[in-house]
């Protein structure tokens, strides 16, 4: 009796599991999490930088950024030190996303998303999007192989690329390269930015640079001299994982965290014109002809489109009747046998 009951139940889970949906990957899994709709996260430390209540997405962090060719370090940034990240392993790729709004006043060389390095290395995301990493703060004492992706020759009022609205952004560091993402959709161009080394092996080097990481910093670098200003303008969330998302789990985590997902347009193949024919009796007479066929066919293909969608309600509905009639069945199998149970045992 008992076997034939979870042999039921096995049953019914079967039909019922295509129903579920199956979440991948969420913040969860994620090394560090940030998210300021509960106030500034524990451990955080927060400098010239504040909360603000936000239309769309709540409580927001607001960085009113800092002056050009300032000195002895950032005004504007928020920041979470983490000594376990020198011990996460990161050889399956490096992964960050982050919601940002940008200001008028917002311009393309103010740091974003920074992944803090020993003495005053970075990696990070500037808001021209470009990813950037100066893994030993120009000094080789420290035992740190030297990586230096440094933008060449930056401007000072390089126009930022994130926007005034709100958007998501995903960076993925992986063997074969780096990829940046806006709203879920990827972006044609390599975002690493050229430096002393090009790009030729930086991306093995990074992630092998990950055990010098001291902590992630939101809207400035973690070092001294930067003389382009901390980031002006709202961070709603980011977190940092140690693997190489995909493009189907950085769509999820866009839709899960509040974004609309929109199907990129398709381009249907513009047809090539065909060459006009000579008006005489006998095109004329053919294309009639042609046209009776065309009209004939097209009838029959509507039948058939009409046909096939007919079958089709059909198959599906049979398909229902088939399960609810599994589920009857099974059910009433089970209410004879605990009837017969209890008669027996009379």
């Amino acid at each position: 009796m008992k076997k034939f009951i979870a042999f039921a139940l096995a049953v019914l889970m079967i039909f019922a599991i295509p129903s579920v949906s199956v979440f991948a990957i969420s913040t969860n899994d994620a090394v560090v999490n940030i998210d300021f709709s509960k106030g500034i996260p524990d451990g955080m430390e927060v400098t010239g930088a504040e909360l603000v209540n936000d239309d769309s997405k709540g409580q927001v962090m607001s960085f009113p950024g800092s002056a050009k060719n300032k000195k002895n370090g950032s005004v504007s940034k928020a920041t979470i030190p983490m000594e376990s990240l020198a011990t996460t392993d990161f050889s399956a790729g490096i992964s960050w996303t982050v919601w940002v709004k940008g200001t008028p006043e917002t311009h393309g060389m103010q740091p974003i998303f920074t992944i803090d390095l020993t003495r005053i290395g970075y990696l990070t995301l500037l808001a021209d999007l470009v990813v950037t990493a100066n893994s030993d703060g120009n000094e080789t004492k420290w035992g740190i192989e030297r990586v230096w992706s440094d933008p060449p020759q930056p401007l000072e009022d390089e126009e930022s690329a994130i926007g005034t609205d709100w958007n998501y952004f995903t960076v993925v560091i992986k063997n074969d390269g780096v990829y940046l993402y806006k709203n879920a959709k990827l972006f044609d161009s390599n975002p690493w930015s050229a430096g002393s080394f090009g790009n030729d092996g930086m991306t093995e080097i990074m992630m092998e640079e990950m055990v010098y990481a001291t902590g992630v910093t939101l809207g400035a670098y973690n070092c001294d001299w930067w003389r382009f200003g901390d980031f002006k303008g709202f961070i709603s969330s980011a977190a940092l994982y140690n693997k190489a998302l995909s493009a189907d789990e950085i769509k999820e985590l866009f839709v899960a965290s509040g974004g609309i997902y929109e199907e990129p347009p398709t381009e249907a193949p513009t047809p090539e014109p065909t060459p006009a024919a000579p008006e005489t009796t006998e095109n004329n007479a053919n294309a009639t002809a042609a046209n009776e066929t065309t009209g004939t066919a097209a009838t029959n293909d509507n039948n058939n489109n009409s046909s096939s969608e007919g079958e089709s309600k059909v198959m599906s509905l049979q398909t229902i009747l088939i399960i609810a009639g599994a589920v009857i069945i099974v059910a009433a199998v089970i209410i004879i046998i605990v009837v017969m149970g209890k008669k027996k045992k009379k």
